[in-house]
């Protein structure tokens, strides 16, 4: 049967059900193997046993649930509580939605502010901060939507806490390490993991529990420490990436990091298990001794390691099987399926095998990163997708520790039933912890540093320096402090202790994750701040005069390359007459070019370009700029006379400031009147098939679109705004005209989506640039709306033209049938139709003042070569070439640029000449040179011209 094409989804169909032989052997071999292997019945039986655990794990939690119910009815009876305030409780539930997003607007603000004006304060501390006052309030002010949300979330469940947060950031640690280096540095890792954790852990314990005043055991002083022995370098994480430090140090950083979270997890479930059991409440905790927590600490280490170890492999093995790279729905199953992974192992290994989750999560994301890598159709996509990911679970953690950390903090709270608030003794002793940890870290680095100085990838004094120095808490310390005071809340106030043991436990809890709290807030604040001035202190970062002279290349790398792009636009007919003042007024690395490198560019230009496609570029404007000859020549004193006399009287090229208004207003009418009589230019009574005609029109119609979308990507067309939003929003008017059978008409249409609520909205936000230009003081001229709706139509002009000529000629090249270059009837009707769309845009801008055409081109030009700059960096940062911070300090610098281009009303340009100057300068040129740019016989027209003669042609017409 005939092949046929799907159009509306691009799948090709060859219209029968016979599978190709091939596919047919290889289901067959691999039921045979099945057969053989009786992977079948191993499957089922896997089935069965997985459905058995969980069916006796949920007869269990039924059970709780229902014990638990039973005592919480006799709690409500014995309280007091009425039906209607269980109902109240139940109706604010809902609140407990509103707390999470909430803290996400405000992160975005947070971010904004700290991205634009504050880089050097850490974005976790912010929100940390943030969430302090929101916990503050709570208990301050009268309730609302937000404290009662934020009650809500101060009250959850630490099983909760663990389940929600913890999955997800830690697959992303693992996913991100080098496995390469993680390899190597392994047994490095496991030193600083596991002995230097658990010495830390005795070491804090000890602190807590001989110095501090608040009585805690020695079970709770060593979950103590094993809370305070997780680090969470991520304010550091991101500032070594900025900075370009060494990979090893990168790798010790993170490595440590991620397999001491284990370890400190580990540690924890002991000690928080014995704590547990001192509290006196039946089936809560376990007395372990020393033997069984051994036992203890490798069931939960091994096991979990053996169930990442699985589930890693069985999502690679997923991943290998959805293979349809160019399938969307098979990358968006992907990121899908890594996600359903992570939280499922940490579930799995958590809470129904009872080990580690969190080292379960580690050995999942390590061995899909080590085997699965490259088995991920859409890297950007999977990338993308964790970094949301780890935002917004790290701005919800973050934030909530902080509201939990402020509830206690809350001195309203400090009264002789509640003794868990922190009073002005309490701060003092948190300072003294802080600088305790400190020298405790510096301790265990320092002791253990002959070893790990000689196995692994090794290790200087300098790096032990700053690894003392950024050991920040963060994360899975707050998770779990979070979840120590949640869950002791739960136990004490659904069990029948009397009310002194229960008060007594809720103050250890709450003063625990006050220090826990503290500790995170002054390691992010002063540890997080201070890292970077550290870091170059200790020479850990490449030397400031290297990088420099490495930073000075790439920058003149990326001058050459705007030349180039310039050249590539001279070139252009749209842009044959680019205006080099404005250029080089908005585009700071164009200001001192010289001539030979424009030369340069032009014979690049000419090298790579085919010679059929290649099109000389119009140097007439810009030559006199650059040309500097070795004599003083009598210059433009007329022309910087006009210039001056210009800014004093307003008067421009074209006239005076009335004369320019009457002339714009006349290309308003114009194109107004070009609008209402236009009428369809092509013949819809040609006898083609309409069939054929209408899906030669929606693919042309596809074709456009991306065509549009590759000219924002090369930033010929901003990626925001009014212009965009009306050129996508008549696509959607053209498509629907398409559906009816109806011809081309685009321009038409972008003319109905230009004339939308969208116009209005633009204007404002010009006329606050203008507002902003006036309060500044500036001087000149500013936009009038005749100029405003002269600008939009322009821009749309010339991007609607690049457009449809990049649409015909990939429609051409690759969607039309293939008759030796031959076009069918359907196909030349619809590039007819392209064409005559082409020449409507045309003809409104000849209608166009030339005066008003070419200083908008040049504008619009300064944004094209500004977008390419910006797209340079970024192609060296993605390929390792420049930190994060270097280039965007370079993209800083070219976005204040754009900013002023955007903002610019001036009609007239520092040091522009009159066309009469740069005849004058032409003329002093030597005909060598002149030869070189085919100038020669063109300006020898003009050698003897005056200061009154037009010469105009000269410098609008093409190079011959």
């Amino acid at each position: 049967m005939t092949p046929t094409i799907n159009r509306s989804s691009g799948n090709f169909s060859c219209g029968c059900n016979t599978k190709h032989p091939a596919k047919q052997a290889y289901d067959s071999r691999f039921r045979d193997r099945v057969v053989h292997t009786n992977l079948d019945l191993i499957l089922i039986g896997l089935v069965l046993a997985l459905f058995h655990a969980v069916h006796a794990y949920a007869n269990e939690a039924a059970a709780t649930v229902e014990e638990t119910a039973s005592s919480a009815g006799e709690v409500h009876q014995a309280t007091g509580e009425t039906e209607e305030e269980i109902l109240l409780q139940e109706q604010t539930d809902v609140y407990a939605v509103l707390y999470p997003w909430f803290v996400e607007i405000v992160g975005v603000f947070a971010y904004y502010f700290l991205s634009r004006y504050v880089h050097a304060l850490p974005y976790t501390a912010v929100m940390f901060i943030v969430g302090f006052f929101i916990g503050y309030s709570v208990q301050r002010t009268a309730i609302n939507g937000i404290t009662e949300s934020a009650t809500k979330w101060i009250n959850i469940e630490g099983e909760v806490i663990l389940l929600v947060f913890l999955p997800g950031l830690l697959y992303l640690d693992s996913y991100n390490i080098d496995i390469h280096l993680f390899l190597q540095s392994f047994w490095q890792l496991i030193t600083f993991a596991f002995p230097m954790v658990l010495g830390g852990t005795a070491l804090t314990a000890c602190v807590s529990y001989y110095i501090f005043p608040y009585g805690w055991s020695f079970d709770l002083s060593m979950t103590f420490g094993a809370i305070l022995s997780a680090t969470d370098p991520v304010a550091v994480a991101v500032l070594l990436n900025e900075l370009g430090a060494p990979p090893r140090l990168k790798m010790h950083i993170a490595g440590e990091s991620l397999l001491n979270d284990g370890s400190a997890v580990v540690f924890y479930s002991i000690f928080s298990s014995r704590f547990f059991y001192e509290m006196g409440i039946p089936g809560i905790g376990d007395e372990i001794g020393w033997g069984e927590g051994f036992l203890m600490f490798f069931r939960l280490s091994l096991g979990g390691m053996c169930i990442g170890l699985v589930f890693g492999v069985g999502a690679v093995f997923v991943l290998y099987h959805l293979n349809r790279r160019l399938s969307g729905e098979d990358s968006v199953v992907q990121v899908v399926l890594t996600i359903t992974v992570a939280y499922l192992t940490f579930f799995t290994s958590e809470i129904l095998a009872h080990c580690s989750g969190i080292i379960a999560v580690m050995f999942c994301g390590l061995t899909v990163k080590a085997m699965g890598e490259t088995m991920i159709n859409h890297t950007d996509l999977m990338d993308h997708f964790w970094e949301i990911a780890e935002y917004l679970l790290n701005t919800l953690l973050f934030t909530l520790g902080g509201t939990v950390w402020g509830d206690i903090m809350s001195n309203n709270r400090a009264t002789e039933e509640f003794q868990g608030a922190f009073v002005g003794s309490d701060w003092g002793y948190l300072i003294l912890l802080y600088v305790l940890l400190t020298v405790i870290r510096y301790f265990l680095l320092v002791a253990f540093y002959p070893i790990t100085s000689r196995i692994g990838i090794g290790s200087n004094w300098k790096e032990v320096v700053f690894m003392g120095w950024g050991g920040l808490r963060g994360a899975v310390g707050i998770a779990l402090a979070l979840s120590l005071n949640s869950e002791v809340n739960h136990y004490t106030e659904a069990s029948d202790v009397n009310e002194q043991t229960r008060r007594q436990f809720q103050d250890y809890t709450a003063k625990l994750f006050g220090f826990v709290g503290g500790i995170a807030f002054l390691t992010l604040i002063i540890n997080g701040i201070s890292s970077g001035p550290l870091l170059h202190k200790l020479g850990l970062v490449t030397p400031t005069e290297t990088r420099k002279k490495v930073l000075e290349n790439y920058r003149q790398h990326m001058i050459n390359h705007a030349v180039e792009e310039y050249v590539e636009l001279l070139a252009d007919e749209r842009f044959k007459d680019l205006d080099y003042t404005v250029i080089k007024s908005h585009v700071s690395f164009l200001k001192d070019i010289t001539l030979d490198q424009l030369l340069a560019a032009v014979k690049k230009h000419k090298d790579k370009t085919p010679e059929q496609e290649y099109i000389k570029p119009n140097l007439k404007n810009v030559v006199p700029y650059l040309y500097q000859p070795d004599t003083n020549i009598i210059t433009d004193a007329g022309t910087m006379g006009v210039i001056s006399e210009i800014e004093k009287t307003g008067v421009t090229f074209g006239g005076d400031v009335k004369a320019m208004r009457r002339r714009r207003q006349t290309s308003v009418q114009a194109m107004r009147r070009d609008r209402s009589q236009r009428t369809t230019v092509f013949d819809v009574k040609a006898h083609v098939d309409e069939r054929e005609v209408y899906e030669e029109r929606l693919i042309f119609l596809r074709i456009l679109r991306s065509c549009y979308y590759k000219l924002i990507e090369h930033g010929e067309l901003e990626s925001r705004g009014f212009i965009p939003h009306s050129f996508f929003r008549s696509l959607d008017l053209e498509e629907d005209r398409a559906v009816r059978g109806l011809s081309l008409n685009d321009w038409e249409a972008l003319q109905v989506a230009s004339s939308s609520w969208a116009r209005p909205a633009e204007y404002l936000r010009k006329r606050a640039f203008e507002l902003k230009h006036q309060v500044k003081g500036s001087k000149g001229m500013t936009w009038g709306m005749e100029f405003f709706l002269v600008h939009l139509q322009v821009r749309q002009a010339l991007a609607f033209i690049e457009a449809h000529k990049k649409a015909a000629k990939i429609f051409k090249e690759e969607f039309t049938t293939d008759r030796k270059h031959s076009l069918t009837s359907a196909e030349k009707v619809v590039l007819d139709e392209s064409a005559a769309q082409v020449k409507l845009a045309d003809k409104v801008l000849l209608g166009i003042d030339k005066e008003d055409v070419k200083m908008i081109k040049s504008h619009y030009a300064c944004q094209v070569l500004l977008s390419k700059s910006a797209h340079y960096f970024a192609r060296l940062s993605e390929h390792g070439l420049m930190t994060q911070r270097e280039a965007g300090e370079f993209m800083e610098e070219i976005e204040s640029e754009m900013y002023h281009l955007l903002s610019c009303r001036e009609f007239v340009h520092e040091d522009e000449m009159t066309q009469q100057a740069k005849m004058h300068r032409f003329s002093r040129i030597p005909d060598y040179m002149l030869a070189d740019m085919s100038l020669q016989e063109e300006v020898g027209n003009f050698r003897n011209v005056t200061d009154n003669q037009d010469v105009s042609g000269f410098f609008s017409s093409p190079n011959p």
